[in-house]
This record gives C-alpha cells, sequence and structure tokens, in this order.
C-alpha cells in the first residue's frame, strides 16, 4: 500500500507587483483546504505572472486564481481531474469575458502554471513562458514541456494537462520567466534538490534580490512531497514560507539604505564605548593627568625662575657679547625688521625701541653661543585657553598624547568587538539552520529506508553529511555535529550495503613482485603473484600465508601487458607486448614460451575458461579467443559474432558467460558470441574508476573490485547491487580473487594479499 503524501511548499514574491516603476504582477499562490472534504479532493497551486499596466495585470491575476479555486472545489463528487479540467474550462471563459469589455493588455503577456495534488498525482497546466520542473533522485524533468496553451485565444489559454505520479521526496519548482536572468537551470536544481523548500526559497531570494534591477516582477513557488510524518517532525521554523525580494532603488537610495543600519548600529555601539571611556577618563585617567600637570607646572615656573637668577649672574661675568644675532622670533603684533631694534650699551643685548609686549626675543650668550635662550615670553594673543593647558605639560605632553590616542583606540576596539559578536553571532544563527537542514534530511532518508528506497536514501544522506562536513570546525556545535555525523554515516552504510571490512594481512609478497602485480591466481592451495616489471612470480599458502619465490626475473621478450590462470592444467599464463605467450608450470616450477599461429592484439585483459584463453582488446572493443595445441595455442578468432564492441572495456571474467566491464562498472554479458540482456541494478553508489572484475564456474554472482575507493562491489547472477566490502586495507587495490567455496575474499594491494572472509 502507498504511502499518504501530502506536500511542504515554499513561495517567493517580487515585491515589484506593487511598484509604479515597473508594469505587471507575479504572485505565488496556493490553497490547502481546511474542510476535510475539500483536503481529500486536492490541493491548488498557482503562478502568475502577466507583464501588462499594474491595473489590468492585477484584474486578470486576480480572475485566473479565483475562478479556478471557486470552480475546482464546486462539485467534490467530481473526480480531481475532472474538476481541474472544469476550472480551466471556466477560467478560459472568464478570460474571454474580460477581453470582450476591452481589458486586453494581457494578452500574449501572461506567463502561468496552475497546478492540482490530489493524493500522490500531480495534474499541472501551462500558458505563456512560466515553466516548471521535477526533481527525483538527482535527476530533472521538465514537466511542462509542449504544454502551453493558446496565448492569443482566451478560450484555448489552458489547454493541455499533464498527470503523474509523485513519490516521497520528490520536488517540484515552478518559476516565472525573469527568474532565469538571474539564476541558471542548474542553480535552481541545485538549491531545490539540496535544501528544503523554506531553506531553498531564502537562498534563491538573496540570488534574486542581489541582481534584482529594472526586471519585471518574478515569482517561485517550491513544492517538495513529504509524509504528513514527517511533516510533523518540522524543525526549521524560524525561517518563512513565503519571502518578498525588494526591487533595487536608485544607487543613492541604495547607498542610504544599506548603510542606515551599519550606521545605526556603530552609533549605538561607540554611544556605549563612549560612555564607557568617559567615565574611565572622568573619574581615573583625568584626576592622575591633573595632578601630573599641576606638579609639572610647578616645576617648570620653579625652572623659569631659576633661569632669571642664572642670567642675571651670567650678565655681570660676562661683559661682552660675542656678535649679535639678527634672529628673532616676534609674535602676532611684532616686528621682524632689524631696524626697529637697537644695542643696549650697558648689557650689549638688542632691545626694541618701542616697547612690545607681546614679542619674543633670542640671543646668544658667550657662554652658550650655539644655544637659543628665552630672554621675554609674552605670547598672550597667540595661544589659546586650550593651548596654554596643552603645552603647559611641558615634557609631559607626549603622555597626554598617548592618553588620548589610546582613548581612540579603545573606543575603535570597541566598535569593531562589538561588531564581531553581532557577525559571529549571525555565522553562528547559520551554522545552526544548516545543522537543522541535515537533521532533517537524515529523518527524510531513514523514512526512505524503512520503505527500503535506498536509492533515495543514500542520496539524502550524502547531501547531510556534506552539511556536517562543512560544520565540523565550528566549536559550539561540535558536541551536536559530531553525534549527527555519526548517525549519518551508519544510515549512509545502511543504505549503501557497506560492510565494513575486517581485512587482515594473509602475505606481504612486495619483496619479491614489488608493488606493482598482477594476480592473485588460486591454484591448488597457493595464491600467485606476477610482477609487472621483471615477471617475477611469488607463492603463498592460502593456509598458513608462507611466501616464496618461484620464479625470479626470468629472460622474457617483452613486458608482461596482461595474465591470467588455467586451473585445469595448474599453469599461470601471460602476453608480452613483444607478441609472445608464456606458460608457468606450478608444478614443475618451469617457465615456456608458446607457439602461436597468426597476428597478436594489443592485449587490455586476459581470461580462461576449461584450457581455453580469451583476450580483451580494449581499444578496438574486441575478444579472442585461441585453443589450446599440443605446443601452444591457435591463431585467434573473434568471439563476438553479433557485430557488436566493448570498446572502452577494462576487465574480463568468464563463467560459461564472458563478462566485459567498463571503468564505471557498466557490464555488457556475452554467451556464445552474442550479447544477453544484462545490466547492473539498484545500485546505491556511483562507480567511476572500476579497475578488476571476477567471477567463475565455481562463483555464485560477479564481483568488482573499485580500488580508488577501497571497496569490492558484490552482485548476484541477475546484476542486482546486493552489497560492497570497504576497508582501508583496500586502498589502491589492484587485483582480488573469490573463494566462494570457503567464503574467503582475497584482494591485492601494492604486493599484499589481505583476507576477508565473508
Amino acid at each position: 500500500m502507498r504511502r499518504k503524501l501530502i506536500a511542504r511548499t515554499a513561495k517567493l514574491l517580487s515585491e515589484a507587483k506593487r511598484s509604479r516603476r515597473h508594469q505587471g504582477i507575479a504572485v505565488a499562490y496556493e490553497h490547502i483546504p481546511n474542510d476535510i472534504d475539500e483536503r481529500n479532493h486536492g490541493a491548488i497551486y498557482a503562478v502568475v505572472n502577466i507583464n501588462a499596466p499594474s491595473e489590468s495585470a492585477e484584474e486578470v491575476g486576480e480572475l485566473i486564481i479565483d475562478t479556478f479555486h471557486g470552480e475546482f472545489y464546486q462539485d467534490l463528487s467530481r473526480d480531481p481531474i475532472a474538476s481541474f479540467e472544469a476550472a480551466l474550462a471556466r477560467v478560459n471563459e472568464e478570460l474571454a469575458e474580460v477581453t470582450h469589455q476591452g481589458n486586453i493588455a494581457w494578452l500574449n503577456n501572461l506567463n502561468a502554471v496552475l497546478a492540482v495534488l490530489a493524493g500522490d498525482q500531480l495534474h499541472v497546466t501551462q500558458t505563456g513562458k512560466a515553466e516548471a520542473y521535477l526533481y527525483r533522485g538527482g535527476r530533472s524533468s521538465h514537466i511542462t514541456h509542449d504544454l502551453a496553451g493558446d496565448n492569443v485565444n482566451p478560450l484555448r489559454t489552458f489547454i493541455n494537462i499533464a498527470t503523474g505520479d509523485l513519490v516521497e521526496g520528490d520536488k517540484v519548482a515552478i518559476v516565472t520567466p525573469g527568474v532565469f536572468f538571474h539564476v541558471s537551470k542548474d542553480e535552481l536544481q541545485k538549491y531545490v534538490q539540496e535544501f528544503q523548500p523554506k531553506v531553498a526559497i531564502s537562498h534563491l531570494a538573496d540570488l534574486l534580490e542581489e541582481n534584482n534591477g529594472e526586471v519585471h516582477p518574478n515569482s517561485i513557488l517550491i513544492l517538495e512531497a513529504i509524509t504528513p510524518e514527517a511533516a510533523s517532525e518540522e524543525t526549521i521554523t524560524e525561517l518563512d514560507d513565503e519571502v518578498w525580494i525588494t526591487e533595487s532603488p536608485k544607487p543613492v537610495q541604495t547607498a542610504i539604505e544599506k548603510s542606515t543600519p551599519f550606521a545605526k548600529k556603530v552609533l549605538y555601539y561607540t554611544k556605549k564605548a563612549f560612555t564607557a571611556a568617559s567615565v574611565f577618563t572622568t573619574e581615573k585617567l583625568w584626576p592622575k593627568l591633573s595632578e601630573l600637570a599641576g606638579d609639572s607646572k610647578d616645576a617648570i615656573l620653579n625652572r623659569i625662575q631659576e633661569n632669571k637668577v642664572e642670567k642675571a649672574r651670567s650678565a655681570k661675568e660676562h661683559e661682552k657679547v660675542l656678535s649679535e644675532t639678527k634672529e628673532s622670533i616676534i609674535s602676532e603684533g611684532g616686528k621682524e625688521n632689524l631696524e626697529d631694534l637697537t644695542i643696549n650699551e650697558g648689557t650689549n643685548e638688542f632691545v626694541e625701541e618701542k616697547h612690545n609686549p607681546n614679542a619674543i626675543y633670542i640671543k646668544e650668550t658667550s657662554n652658550k653661543p650655539k644655544l637659543l635662550n628665552i630672554d621675554l615670553s609674552s605670547a598672550k594673543k597667540a595661544t589659546s585657553k586650550f593651548g596654554k593647558r596643552f603645552f603647559g605639560f611641558g615634557k609631559n605632553r607626549r603622555s597626554v598624547l598617548y592618553a588620548a590616542i589610546a582613548l581612540v583606540i579603545v573606543l575603535s576596539g570597541g566598535i569593531f568587538i562589538a561588531w564581531s559578536i553581532r557577525s559571529n553571532a549571525e555565522n553562528q544563527k547559520l551554522a545552526q539552520a544548516s545543522l537543522t537542514e541535515a537533521q532533517s534530511k537524515y529523518d527524510i532518508a531513514s523514512n526512505f529506508l524503512s520503505q527500503g528506497n535506498k536509492q533515495q536514501a543514500a542520496d539524502s544522506l550524502r547531501s547531510a553529511q556534506s552539511i556536517t562536513d562543512s560544520l565540523k570546525n565550528n566549536s559550539k556545535l561540535k558536541t551536536q555535529v559530531t553525534g549527527l555525523a555519526d548517525k549519518i554515516r551508519t544510515a549512509l552504510d545502511t543504505a549503501e550495503g557497506v560492510i565494513r571490512a575486517q581485512a587482515t594481512t594473509l602475505a606481504d609478497a612486495s619483496q619479491i613482485v614489488g608493488t606493482n602485480t598482477f594476480g592473485p591466481y588460486l591454484v591448488g592451495t597457493n595464491l600467485y603473484l606476477i610482477s609487472k616489471n621483471d615477471a617475477s612470480i611469488a607463492s603463498i599458502s592460502v593456509n598458513g600465508g608462507e611466501v616464496s619465490r618461484v620464479l625470479d626475473k626470468p629472460d622474457i621478450d617483452g613486458k608482461i601487458t596482461a595474465a591470467t590462470a588455467v586451473t585445469d592444467r595448474s599453469v599461470l599464463v601471460f602476453f608480452t607486448d613483444a607478441g609472445k605467450i608464456y606458460e608457468f608450470d606450478t608444478k614443475d616450477v618451469k617457465l615456456n614460451q608458446q607457439t602461436v599461429d597468426g597476428d597478436f592484439e594489443k592485449v587490455t585483459a586476459l581470461a580462461s575458461f576449461s584450457t581455453n584463453i580469451y583476450t580483451l582488446e580494449g581499444s578496438t572493443g574486441k575478444i579472442y579467443k585461441r585453443l589450446k595445441t599440443s605446443s601452444g595455442y591457435s591463431a585467434r578468432t573473434e568471439y563476438i559474432t553479433d557485430g557488436s564492441t566493448v570498446s572502452g572495456a577494462v576487465g574480463l571474467a568468464i563463467d560459461s558467460n564472458v563478462y566485459a566491464m567498463m571503468p564505471n562498472g557498466e557490464i555488457t554479458k556475452y554467451l556464445g558470441g552474442k550479447k544477453q540482456t544484462y545490466s547492473l541494478s539498484n545500485l546505491p553508489i556511483t562507480i567511476t574508476s572500476a579497475n578488476a572484475v571476477f567471477t567463475d564456474e565455481n562463483t555464485v554472482g560477479l564481483y568488482e573490485l573499485e580500488g580508488n575507493a577501497s571497496r569490492v562491489i558484490r552482485f548476484d547472477t541477475n546484476g542486482a547491487f546486493l552489497n560492497q566490502y570497504v576497508s582501508d586495507n583496500f586502498k589502491n587495490a589492484s587485483g582480488l580473487y573469490i573463494d566462494d567455496t570457503s567464503k574467503i575474499l582475497y584482494v591485492v594491494s601494492s604486493g599484499k594479499v589481505y583476507k576477508v572472509t565473508q
């Protein structure tokens, strides 16, 4: 029985519809009935955009929505699709009537999508260039493609209907055409898929608001199909499900609007910081500075008095002046002309013929000829009250300056700290919203898992995991993030069929064969590895893991390109790039070159069945078969006989059927040279770099190795995904062998053999 679904929605609208600067309207509308009978009949949705003078556009927009709503719920005994068809017919009639009355501006300017969700069925119609997209399992479907009605004939405005079933987790985005001037279709899909509607609409609003210039109004409606149980667990409550974006004002207006909040904040925190600084300055700093200034002033006055006494004494001791000076400093109101000065014969000093009380004169003395001494200071008009106080500090002026700088630093620091606190609070709020979103995705994935829908569960969990990864450095949310991340990983392992393999080291043969090898190949009770570099061969006992060198750097022609084991004959077979075939007899421990007739191919992979060998030439996509002869192998014959190829294949395995594997894990199956119907299914993961495939006549199913992803993936005989073995020891693994009888998995990585019991 299918689970009942409801819709979780969010809408974006533009305030341009209220503006006289733009023509037109954009409306996103939904109606979820409270009445139980109406609710069972269905919910209705509409996105309407009319690029016409606002008055006539509003009239037509209201007409469409009111008529659609009224007619759909007019007769609840009808089937929902019948009510939808009746509502559209009625809307068309009303549009024809309003056009007949003279309102024709909307013609060819109407873009709209109307929809009904009844149970799990979505019915959609469209006119103009408004669009609707369905997102499911990472894929996008354009559900309004070719649905547009006649945008000139009112009676055929809405004529085509598309109907489809929604499943849990499906998301639908309905958008007006102007949205794509600012948001790409890929961006729209990304935000709608990755976030629940409220969060997605908030992100899209930011994008549109940043770019919203002189454009027509726009609207978006996002719908997500969920179960009532999931809806009841709604965790994001602080975000609105209806967001209005503002149109861009003129540059000056924009600058004022953007700067006003910041300016208010700066003023507020500056006031607080200044108040605190004022209290400190008044009660602490200024009394100390005043006391220091008083002491300094007394010291300066005493020093001046001492200087006068000293000068009088010096004048008596030195009766002659060494030289007269032309240097003088005249304050405001004074004179700089030497003609105004005469020599005082008694003291040999320059004096002014007419006394100027505001002048400052400088002289040189005989005992200090290179220093200028203040003889008279009277600069009352040249200094202000502030200047007197400041210069009164003398040597302590620097301390006052430092104090002022410190005050500025304190004020600036206070503003910066306040801004930082506010910014951190905003960032923390966003982080909390992201954590809530991750929790929501985890909850949705849990519902998918309970339904057995592992693919969609895995998609949701990977998205949630990406969010928690981005929050792992948030110290305040560390505990919550870590706990949720652990739950996500456990659930993701379940969705992806992950078995955390306990891979133990059976043997390390890297000292013999290096880290670049072919194998492992099981012959009898030993595993064999072949060095790709020098053809050395190591034997490993499956019972105790003992390692021995059975072939040491043989002299062969060329370099090995592919190898396999022919267990029926207890031999290892390998090809070289020089067109040679060699066999190593594991019983006689001897290497023999084989005779071969005919041409040689460039071998990508090699496999055996019975005593015959099969080669894959990946560049051409051909598979060749060679029969065993008494002295070697016969000339090659093409195995594929139906004209198909497996170009690009990298792996080959045989269990009576022949399997060729592509790097993305895709398998092509042949029997008797003809392609069979076969494909991998139920994959909750994406394979990108498969590098080995294994099956044989004793193995049930198929195994693929993806060394870059450190995993072995298991499929049943029909290609259905079963599970995957994951281990850090499988990193960059190059080969695998399955002993299905003993239920043991052997994996080789860098010359080491790891063992996993299934």
